[in-house]
């Protein structure tokens, strides 16, 4: 069952803190009917959720597959497919049967050669071999295109159509997928393979608000970070809104990777976190002459800002052609959805978006779209999505359906550090406090005074000096504060922690002891 355990509620750092008695479960809202007038047309592999009311779908149109033209992959080391074109699809006020608002054909003959263009002035870039959207809430979609320039492309979604800004971004000569932005509006952006050539995988451009950037000019700008990722395959790349914290998904190694730190000083690898599928996720009814081809890959992925879940969209990856083996609908018969602790990376929970489709209708290849029961079918769920009432969306890629999910209780909240205003503090009064209690385990807390208003960081590293964790960031007045730091995934040792804030720096030690 797609449910989290039944506890009695309370808080405890690090926990899992549940507030309701009874069990509770997701269940879909609705799902965009597979035909016109309402449906995305073709296989949709990401959704971009503006609100719970908006959201947009992105299409994918492959060509034909012809030996020596396209040529298909496994779902290792798969790097490109035989899509060719894209489109995009708003939606507003969406039901199973209403909310679309562009004009759009159903199905392979009528989608044919079908893409979506932006356009500005006299430059345009189509849409071709985009595997990943992000929408933020002033209604703007990000698309990582890749093109020979692999652009970042930015549209618009109004209340009649998908319309092009005036915004783009050059990432270089790289293959692109994943793609985040923050709540500052830094545009995070990942390259779909890791090589030891490339040492910028992971690249970190300024907003598109921001004075003097190259998003509404030249299109050609550095990025202000980048991040070595290890030799493999990623998909999915989600932030923290405050952007402290950035996760990755490696397809190669099933595994999701945590980096701490900020978009403007830098992010290093937490060790701490660990999280990956194993032969526990093999996809039912499968088996090919490479075992670990018959595992669930983790995709894309949503971090739900107010509860401090990680979401993990887990799935078969195989691009446009579905393969199967033993059973007819073995390929359909595994998507889920992983509840993750983001400090950690341990299970919290899942939902098993396949089981959920079979419940409901007794089989993994049947449709449902009705006013009480909604189920895509073909399970392919490669991305997921939050609006801001918190409420799940995702897509089912050969369903061609983007679905609405809703937590019929109350969803639990991680607490992962945490910072308060204890007074306030005379002007020019810079001061950081021995942490207490030193020696510690798992959890200690800094004092500190800020002098003058300005932007405050709070850093942790190691004892060879690598940045862990960015507990602080951000504008703060005169005053007293107070920051709490878990060390749950951490070994016993000595660590370090800075404070700084325009030319004061202090740093002092502690130590771990479990």
């Amino acid at each position: 069952m797609n449910k989290f355990r039944t506890l009695v509620g309370f808080t405890v750092i690090m926990l899992l803190t549940l507030t309701a008695t009874t069990t509770a479960q997701w269940a879909t809202q609705f799902a965009t009917q597979d035909d016109t007038p309402n449906g995305t047309g073709h296989q949709t592999i990401s959704v971009g959720v503006i609100n719970d009311n908006a959201f947009v779908a992105l299409v994918e149109r492959p060509g034909p597959l012809v030996e020596g033209n396209y040529t298909l992959y496994d779902d290792v080391n798969y790097t490109k497919d035989s899509c060719i074109g894209n489109y995009l699809v708003g939606y507003a006020n969406a039901t199973d049967f209403t909310g679309r608002i562009d004009r759009i054909p159903y199905g392979s003959a009528a989608t044919l050669g079908l893409f979506s263009k932006w356009v500005s002035g006299f430059d345009e870039v189509p849409l071709y071999r985009a595997y990943k959207i992000f929408a933020t809430p002033d209604s703007l979609v990000y698309v990582a295109n890749n093109d020979p320039d692999h652009n970042i492309l930015v549209f618009k979604l109004t209340p009649d159509s998908v319309l092009s800004t005036d915004y783009r971004m050059i990432t270089g000569t790289d293959d692109i997928m994943g793609i985040t932005v923050d709540d500052n509006g830094y545009v995070y952006v990942c390259a779909v393979s890791g090589t030891t050539s490339n040492t910028k995988e992971i690249k970190i451009y300024k907003g598109i608000k921001t004075v003097g950037t190259a998003w509404g000019t030249t299109y050609d700008d550095s990025p202000i970070q980048t991040i070595d990722l290890p030799t493999g395959v990623y998909r999915g790349l989600t932030t923290s809104g405050d952007g402290t914290q950035l996760f990755v998904s490696s397809m190669t190694d099933g595994a999701v990777y945590r980096y701490a730190g900020g978009p403007t000083k830098g992010y290093t690898k937490d060790p701490g976190f660990s999280f990956a599928t194993t032969l526990a996720d093999t996809i039912p009814g499968t088996m090919y002459d490479v075992a670990s081809w018959d595992v669930g890959k983790p995709l894309g992925m949503a971090y739900l800002k107010d509860n401090n879940l990680l979401f993990v969209a887990c799935s078969r990856w195989l691009g446009h052609l579905i393969q199967t083996h033993t059973l007819v609908d073995a390929c359909y018969s595994y998507s889920k959805i992983f509840v993750l602790n983001p400090k950690t990376g341990a299970r919290m929970d899942s939902l098993d978006i396949a089981q959920y489709y079979y419940n409901l209708t007794g089989s993994y290849t049947t449709q449902l779209f009705s006013d009480t029961a909604h189920a895509a079918g073909y399970t392919s769920t490669y991305d997921v999505g939050f609006s801001e009432k918190k409420n799940m969306f995702t897509q089912s890629m050969y369903s061609w359906v983007v679905e609405r999910w809703h937590y019929t209780g109350t969803l639990p909240t991680v607490i992962i550090n945490s910072v308060g205003k204890l007074s306030a503090g005379d002007p020019e009064r810079w001061a950081l406090a021995q942490n207490y209690p030193n020696p510690f385990n798992p959890t200690t807390s800094f004092r500190f005074d800020v002098g003058a208003a300005s932007n405050v960081t709070l850093t942790v590293y190691d004892a060879l000096g690598r940045q862990l964790e960015t507990i602080v960031n951000q504008t703060m007045q005169p005053g007293s504060y107070t920051a709490t730091w878990n060390a749950l995934p951490y070994s016993s040792g000595v660590y370090f922690y800075k404070l700084q804030a325009g030319s004061f720096t202090e740093t002092k030690r502690m130590v771990l002891m479990k």
